[in-house]
């Protein structure tokens, strides 16, 4: 990926492991200086039972903050938050909303972002 280029990040697990494995391998990508993620242009998207990570009550809500502090974009599927009872307000700081999580995935790629699946 050249410094220039959009990367989305695409999280569907509602399982706790496979959440903390995609943090760690975010973390991993991020520390990794043979490929280039500038914060700015990576893009989170979580969407299907993985959106119940990005509350204010989730254990590792902090990381997100920090994540969306230093400039990743994070968003949470409207869909799923209404599909599984939380609603916007309840989502960490720095965390936004778009309408359909796989509507914006497809978007992004459209756009020639690079496209990585996580747990």
């Amino acid at each position: 990926m050249d410094s220039g280029s959009e990367m989305v990040i695409h999280i569907t697990s509602g399982e706790t492991g496979d959440w903390r494995m995609a943090l760690r391998n975010l973390v991993n990508l991020v520390q990794d200086e043979t490929v280039s993620t500038p914060p700015g242009l990576m893009k989170v998207v979580v969407n299907g039972p993985a959106v119940r990570f990005l509350l204010t009550t989730a254990p590792e809500a902090d990381k997100i903050e920090r994540m969306a502090d230093a400039g990743v974009e994070i968003s949470a599927c409207g869909n799923s938050l209404e599909r599984f009872d939380h609603t916007a307000e309840s989502l960490a700081d720095g965390v936004t909303t778009v309408p359909s999580g796989v509507a914006e995935v497809t978007r992004a790629q459209k756009r020639g972002a690079t496209y990585l699946k996580l747990p």
